[in-house]
């Protein structure tokens, strides 16, 4: 009896041992891919869109892990349970993306145990057709360039050859980089009326009814003009510490003259850059390096526009001069713009009328910017030009 009740006791004992072995030994399982960001297959994908593949645990990527885009070694970098592929993609594209078995590694040491193929084609690109009758024009500057006039019900009708580029997503006037009629405001969502405004369309009134007219509007109130100096405007995005100031350089990404730049290199697929109009100079009321700085941002959109300053006019207004102004002394500085830019020409703001110190009313607007469109009318060899 004793001798049974041993051999039972070692038999259990076996028994219990064989399947703890068996647990400890039994596999863990693999990764699996979940999901992709374009899906397998998909068709019409934006080429700035992000590569995406998502796995049901976290993943780590093996030596020479083999991954590759079109047959070439991608660039991967695997983040908590996704990896993310960068692929310079181009219009109208297929590309496959091979994941091989073992080229990613759970947490567990488990290597993936399947090859993964995905197919996706970015969509085709859109010819856009450059306008030779589409003029357009560049405007930027500080407040008042911004606008700050009451938009009257004489302001809210105009002709559809007269157009803005949208600068700034805004719920009741359009999406960024989109051309819309240029019903005021031009420049930001609440601004008001600005120079750009009658200068368009007097435009408009004098020439061709084949012709059409475009302005792009970057201005910020309060601003240095070397926050529009791409290589120094760090040091201008902060000269007012209040959220009125910083909110707008914000919008503008931060950096205003490559906002500017960029909107109007989206505005050369459709059409030609006719000129530039600034109105700028209360901020930097006094500084006798005005001009210069003016010179090197004028220089740089040259440049970076590939536009020919022989060709490309700068128009600059004086600031306001009425009863009681603060800055009018700025426009003798101002008036020597054209000393130092062969192509500059300054727009006179005498009998503008204001609404303070600093700022035009409604009215001094319009006229002044009819002053601008005359004076661009005529260097493109206008005459008999009307104004009402």
């Amino acid at each position: 009896m004793k001798r049974f009740l041993l051999s039972l006791m070692i038999i259990s004992h076996f028994t219990f041992s064989n399947s703890c072995t068996k647990a400890e030994t039994e596999e863990k399982p693999a990764p699996e891919f979940r999901s992709s960001i374009p899906a397998n297959n998909e068709t019409d994908v934006d080429i700035s869109s992000n590569i995406e593949l998502t796995f049901n645990e976290v993943v780590y990527l093996t030596e020479n892990h083999g991954i590759t885009v079109n047959d070439v070694s991608a660039t991967v970098e695997a983040l908590y349970t996704k990896l993310n592929l960068s692929i310079n993609m181009t219009p109208g594209t297929q590309y496959k993306i091979l994941i091989p078995k073992g080229a990613l590694v759970n947490m567990d040491g488990v290597k993936l145990d399947e090859e993964i193929e995905l197919m996706f084609t970015t969509k085709e690109e859109t010819v856009r057709h450059k306008d030779p009758n589409f003029h357009i024009y560049l405007c930027f500057g500080q407040s008042n360039m911004e606008g700050q006039g009451a938009i009257e019900s004489q302001d809210k009708t105009v002709i559809e050859r007269f157009q803005v580029l949208q600068a700034l997503d805004c719920s009741d006037l359009g999406s960024k980089g989109k051309w819309r009629d240029a019903v005021p405001p031009l420049c930001q969502c609440a601004s008001g009326l600005t120079p750009a405004d009658y200068f368009g369309r007097t435009l408009i009134a004098n020439l061709p009814d084949s012709i059409k007219v475009g302005v792009i509007n970057v201005a910020i109130g309060g601003c240095d003009i070397r926050l529009f100096d791409k290589d120094i405007y760090q040091d201008y995005t902060a000269t007012y510490n209040e959220s009125w100031f910083t909110d707008k350089v914000a919008a503008y990404d931060g950096n205003p003259y490559q906002y500017l730049i960029d909107l109007a290199k989206v505005a050369q697929q459709d059409g030609v850059i006719k000129g530039i109009l600034l109105h700028q100079g209360e901020t930097n009321t006094g500084d006798a390096e005005w001009p210069n700085y003016v010179r090197k941002i004028y220089e740089d959109m040259m440049w970076d526009l590939t536009l020919c300053p022989d060709e490309t006019p700068l128009l600059a207004g004086e600031v306001f001069s009425g009863e009681s102004n603060c800055c009018s002394s700025m426009n003798p500085i101002i008036n020597t713009l054209p000393s130092h830019i062969a192509n500059a020409h300054v727009i006179s703001s005498d009998g503008c009328t204001g609404q303070d110190e600093a700022h035009f009313d409604s009215a001094g607007y319009r006229e002044l910017g009819k002053r601008y469109a005359v004076k661009m009318l005529s260097l493109l060899g206008y005459e008999d030009i009307v104004t009402e």
